[in-house]
């Protein structure tokens, strides 16, 4: 197994070669390597879990924000870039969800 550590990020990396270990993970997952500008965020805020079902490949920077500017409204702006487990959300408040969708949607076009 190879060696590892934790960067000033809390993210785990590959001690040969620097590789960040969820970025790796997400290129196994998609069977090809990371493009420009692709972002992996981790569903669960944990940096720790690169299991490759808690891992999610955005397609921009912007798009990662927005995720967790969604997480920030719903929950509160600590709750966005913490460990948080997805079992606790409540997935049934639909008008809620759209309203904060439009909300998104209005600050993306806004950028």
């Amino acid at each position: 197994m190879a060696k590892t550590y934790i960067d000033e990020h809390g993210y785990l990396r590959f001690t040969d070669s620097n590789k960040a270990i969820h970025r790796y993970v997400a290129e196994k997952k998609l069977g090809r390597r990371l493009r420009l500008g692709e972002v992996v965020h981790h569903r669960d805020r944990n940096k720790l879990n690169n299991d490759p079902g808690n891992l999610k490949v955005c397609s921009s920077q912007l798009e990662h924000e927005i995720i967790h500017k969604f997480d920030a409204l719903v929950y509160g702006e600590k709750a966005s870039y913490q460990k948080h487990s997805w079992k606790n959300r409540d997935r049934g408040n639909y008008r809620t969800f759209i309203v904060i969708a439009i909300a998104l949607l209005l600050i993306a076009m806004s950028m």
